[in-house]
């Protein structure tokens, strides 16, 4: 079993460390706190944790001293970093040493909880390892790539070049491919992989917003704006950056990255000092990147200056030899690293791996991965039968094929979970009723978090854990225009 996730409060008023365990407390973390630093970097060494909330005022040093000293210890420990004052001087300089964030005292629970999951699922991008199929087994504690096809032969094949030359690529490919992953697994056997990774969706930034996330910005830089900001390419200098859908970042910006792969050097947004940082940029298109230049969507000369080395991931209906090795991996992590059956081994009939076999995956892997877990949930046995699987493809909203994917025959479900001898129906309903409202919402919005969760009047915080908790892809409801 995986450990819980580990988070260091230094901070020398104990109130602090209480308000953040409360926070935190619907979460399976492991609480540390110290109130100096000297303590808070002995606590460090012993407890190796994944997040550290850091307070500027501390009896034997300031904070931004410390993040310097955490820095040598681990390089890639997300660090938010609190002060008493709302637009502080030295947040932004402990911004530009890195620190993933910084909140304002007194803070909500709720922002606590939203940047501290955001700070730990940065701290999983960067250390959940990510096998390859040449690699030895890392046990279960990892991500992998599965597949033997020739196009994914060519994929590893690209990821150990990408990886020895430390250079800008674009990852090609349908939703649900896999370019994270492949991602990931560029940036751990490169040259950077001591320093931090951040992945950042364009879609869920408006134009200049975007701006602002990646190059920062100035005092008045739009309405409403009063203090500076500062941007990833500072905060992640020395590290690498993932773009998602190259296509969502507007034309103007990406002239400055043309201009920024080119030289390194940018502006903040409403300033006109020039500044330098060192980042390697990755982009993903869930498009043919061709196919967005001749659309106006993709600069040509960005383009151009990418074309160098893109990595095309190949969808799962072209990867017919590789279908039954991706279920027996599914369904051994479920059993194994989740636990979800305590069957013992699992195996899938022959006639379920025909129905999947079948199947055109407009999801690609990922639908796979949600509709063998739903149907894993389902099974009461130790074989998963194809009908499990037409009712996780059916009841996941994954079957595009079938209009009513997202409508639920109540009666019939009452009935069914009667029949299996439940004995917690209400929950069951609630569940597949959030599965169904969350998938609707997530399809309206493209599949932009910040948007549904504005929707349904949630905080992102909350709808993540639901996401999880509900097994749904969020790439499967991208948008596609």
């Amino acid at each position: 079993m995986r450990r819980p996730m580990r988070m260091l409060v230094i901070d020398d008023d104990p109130s602090v460390a209480l308000i953040v365990q409360e926070a935190l407390s619907s979460f399976a973390m492991e609480f540390h706190s110290a109130d100096c630093g000297a303590t808070g970097l002995q606590l460090l060494e012993k407890r190796r944790p994944d997040v550290v909330l850091l307070d500027q005022m501390l009896p034997d040093c300031t904070g931004v001293d410390l993040i310097k000293k955490i820095q040598s210890v681990d390089s890639r420990l997300p660090i938010l970093f609190v002060t008493s004052r709302k637009s502080s001087d030295l947040a932004i300089e402990a911004m530009k040493l890195g620190a993933f964030d910084f909140l304002t005292k007194p803070f909500a629970p709720e922002t606590i909880a939203e940047k501290t999951l955001e700070a730990i699922e940065s701290r999983h991008l960067m250390l959940m390892p990510v096998q390859l199929p040449s690699q030895n087994d890392i046990g279960d504690g990892g991500d992998r790539l599965v597949g033997v096809c020739p196009s994914m032969q060519a994929v590893y094949k690209a990821i150990g070049r990408a990886a020895a030359h430390d250079i800008p690529v674009l990852l090609q490919g349908e939703n649900g491919t896999g370019k994270e992953l492949v991602a990931r697994a560029i940036y751990q056997h490169g040259q950077r992989a001591d320093r931090p990774f951040h992945k950042i969706s364009c879609t869920d930034f408006t134009a200049q917003w975007l701006e602002s996330e990646l190059l920062g910005h100035e005092p008045n830089a739009m309405p409403g704006l009063t203090s500076q900001r500062i941007g990833k390419f500072e905060q992640c200098s020395k590290g690498t950056i993932l773009l998602e859908e190259i296509a969502a970042i507007p034309h103007a910006l990406q002239s400055k990255l043309l201009r920024y792969l080119s030289e390194k050097r940018f502006e903040r947004l409403g300033g006109d000092e020039t500044l330098h940082s060192d980042v390697t940029l990755f982009f993903t298109t869930s498009y043919d990147a061709e196919e967005l230049v001749a659309e106006g969507r993709l600069r040509p000369d960005l383009y151009y200056l990418l074309s160098g080395f893109i990595i095309k991931l190949p969808p799962l209906r072209e990867r017919e030899d590789d279908l039954r090795l991706l279920v027996d991996h599914f369904v051994s992590q479920f059993s194994r690293v989740e636990r979800i059956t305590n069957m013992g081994a699992i195996r899938t009939s022959d006639e379920a791996l025909r129905l999947l076999s079948e199947y055109s995956w407009p999801g690609n892997v990922s639908e796979l991965r949600s509709v063998l877990r739903r149907a894993m949930i389902e099974s009461q046995g130790a074989v998963i039968a194809s009908e499990y699987l037409r009712r996780a493809l059916r009841e996941s909203g994954c079957d595009r094929n079938h209009g009513d994917a997202l409508d639920t025959n109540w009666e019939h479900f009452v009935d069914e979970r009667i029949s299996s001898k439940s004995n917690d129906i209400y929950s069951e309903a609630v569940i597949e009723m959030e599965r169904h409202l969350i998938s609707l919402i997530l399809r309206q919005t493209g599949g932009n978090q910040a948007h549904a969760a504005r929707l349904l009047g949630i905080t992102r915080t909350s709808l993540r854990k639901k996401i999880n908790y509900l097994g749904l892809e969020i790439e499967q409801f991208l948008a596609t225009a």
